[in-house]
């Protein structure tokens, strides 16, 4: 079936745009927006799964220790567009430059609608591309984009204006093992690709006059497993990064720590952040089966679905109350504070994951 997509010539396959080229259940093309001050962390993402025709999403935001979340689900077709589902609903209203995600009224009592418009250009990630016992387990794309956000945010009857908050968001498609019907890798051994990574950085990251982002991945042992990143200058200028090095501090979760990213000129700047409001945990995105359903994003749940919570994110461990302790991910989207070099002051979007 066509859509008011098919009438841009970008089309890559012999189908429909909303019918991908891949009968895979997990593949999936979405989003991620964060917008952050201190003490306020505010998140949003919307998702389309076309090979199991659904298209969900979430909203929510962490503050005085509680986050409050309300996950939406609708039958994708046949209305694949416009982005909508429930009260949550997406506009890209100039490519790659600005975007307005919105929240309206819902259970959760979080609503928003905000724009975001673009710092510097987005960063294509290189693909991530993992097999396990022979069968492609991920194979996905992502771009990241440092932005600022302009609006207003309401919870807990109070509205806030969103006046130029700190921001960050991404696109990502591709085929993912934990979107789409939970599906256990099975075989004979650690399989053909194990799993090396037992820590994840993801930062995106603006003070004064430059912004950046980079991420990587090591292993127990601490050794670098890939990195890659980049600085944008205000002047438009911009420097890859070849390498991280990083003292982090923590007491039962992240608290901060310091960073220092060497550029391609063999250039070494310094940072130090600290972690200004509690952590976002993605299990109340729904990520990691954490819909009350025991399930992942991407699953079937009927032509509309929609649920909430609130729970307490002050302590370690914290999640969703129908996700079993034993399956708990924990806090892993933590909003800093930022000091760089020659004093300049900013933020930070820092994904810590530690991968068990």
């Amino acid at each position: 079936m066509s859509s008011p997509l098919d009438d841009l010539p970008v089309h890559q396959a012999a189908a429909p745009l909303p019918e991908p080229a891949t009968s895979d259940t997990h593949f999936n093309d979405g989003y991620y927006f964060a917008f952050y001050a201190p003490g306020v962390h505010v998140f949003a993402g919307l998702r389309l799964h076309p090979n199991t025709n659904v298209m969900d999403g979430y909203g929510g935001a962490v503050a005085g220790g509680v986050q409050r979340n309300v996950r939406v689900s609708r039958a994708l077709r046949p209305q694949p567009y416009p982005l909508r589902v429930g009260p949550l609903a997406l506009e890209i209203l100039e490519p790659m430059q600005r975007q307005r995600i919105a929240l309206a009224d819902n259970e959760s009592g979080v609503a928003f609608d905000v724009t975001f418009s673009a710092v510097a250009p987005a960063f294509d990630e290189t693909p991530h591309v993992q097999y396990r016992h022979g069968r492609l387990h991920n194979h996905v794309l992502r771009y990241t984009q440092v932005s600022r956000a302009h609006g207003s945010v309401t919870f807990d009857g109070e509205t806030r204006a969103v006046d130029g908050w700190h921001a960050a968001r991404d696109h990502s498609w591709g085929i993912r093992s934990t979107m789409g019907p939970h599906v256990p890798s099975k075989g004979i051994g650690r399989g053909s690709d194990p799993d090396r990574r037992a820590l994840r950085l993801w930062v995106p990251f603006e003070v004064d006059g430059h912004s950046g982002f980079f991420h990587t991945h090591e292993d127990a042992a601490g050794n670098t497993l890939d990195f890659e990143g980049r600085i944008d200058f205000a002047d438009g200028s911009t420097r890859a990064l070849a390498r991280v090095s990083h003292a982090l501090e923590y007491d039962d979760r992240l608290t901060g720590g310091t960073f220092a990213l060497t550029d391609e000129d063999a250039r070494t700047r310094e940072y130090r952040f600290a972690v200004a409001c509690e952590p976002a945990h993605p299990q109340g995105f729904g990520y990691t089966r954490g819909w009350s359903d025991g399930g992942q994003p991407g699953v079937y749940r009927g032509e509309y679905a929609s649920e909430h919570e609130r729970f307490d994110v002050t302590r370690s461990g914290a999640g969703p109350e129908h996700v079993p302790p034993r399956r708990r991910l924990g806090g892993t989207e933590f909003v800093s504070t930022l000091h760089g070099p020659d004093g300049t002051t900013g933020m930070a979007h820092v994904e810590h994951m530690r991968y068990r």
